[in-house]
């Protein structure tokens, strides 16, 4: 599978890593990952149980990359529509910029969040 066709997620925990819930990169909706409370004997459909990462694999400089990419086109498009004197384009491309500062925090605080709960879990396993 390439890299370009790989379902990134976010992964955020509002308990301290006891329930994990995960949503598509991008957007709102999410469902319920993990739950740790709930019973060791039954089935989980989880992709854990299918051999792949509970979180992603992206480094802080991999993140920043990805984020830089995106701004830097949202940035040529509003230089476009800014140069084609559209500005109700280039509005709207300031406010996709806006988004994307909020999206960058979201991840980097939800994979902070991540870290503190594999830890958690690594440490409950010793």
């Amino acid at each position: 599978m390439t890299d370009q066709t790989k379902v990134e997620y976010i992964y955020e925990s509002p308990d301290g890593g006891n329930t994990i819930y995960r949503r598509k990169f991008g957007e709102k909706q999410r469902e319920l990952y993990n739950n740790q409370t709930t019973d060791s004997n039954s089935e989980t459909t989880s992709e854990e149980s299918k051999g792949e990462t509970a979180v992603s694999t992206l480094t802080e400089e991999e993140i920043e990359t990805k984020f830089a990419s995106l701004r830097k086109s949202l940035k040529a498009v509003r230089l476009r529509a800014n140069w084609t004197q559209d500005y109700t384009m280039s509005h709207k491309v300031h406010e996709a910029l806006e988004v994307l500062e909020k999206l960058e925090h979201d991840v980097r605080i939800a994979s902070q969040a991540a870290k503190v709960a594999i830890k958690n879990v690594l440490e409950d396993k010793s």
